[in-house]
């Protein structure tokens, strides 16, 4: 009779659970999503802010990084780090407040060296 072997890599695939970090980066990628389209949605309708509005069409984006970002694969990561600095000076520009903190400190949970181990 043949013994199961364990798999290592168990929590790399699809199919299997995810770790803590990717979760977390995934959460993170999200809410800024939500309060990129909402502050930025709201402000271009307040005040036609353009850039608000290209702030609220990044947020989109955002929604389409975190399915990625579920996957692990290493081009979400990338992404998803380009994506961070770029919201980061366009929410700025933007007066989006709120969307520059929660991508800072989702940019800051990206690099960091035990969430970017998750990703190959």
């Amino acid at each position: 009779m043949m013994a199961e072997i364990p798999m290592n890599e168990g929590g790399t695939t699809s199919s299997g659970a995810r770790p803590r970090e990717v979760q977390i980066a995934a959460w993170l990628v999200l809410l800024e999503s939500f309060t990129g389209l909402l502050i930025g949605g709201f402000e271009y309708y307040m005040f036609e802010n353009e850039l608000s509005l290209l702030g609220a069409v990044l947020a989109l984006v955002g929604f389409w990084i975190y399915t990625q970002i579920l996957k692990q694969d290493l081009s979400a990561w990338n992404l998803a780090v380009v994506f961070n600095v770029i919201a980061i000076f366009l929410y700025a520009v933007g007066s989006n407040w709120p969307g520059v903190g929660l991508s800072v400190i989702c940019f800051l949970w990206l690099i960091n060296p035990n969430t970017r181990v998750h990703f190959s």
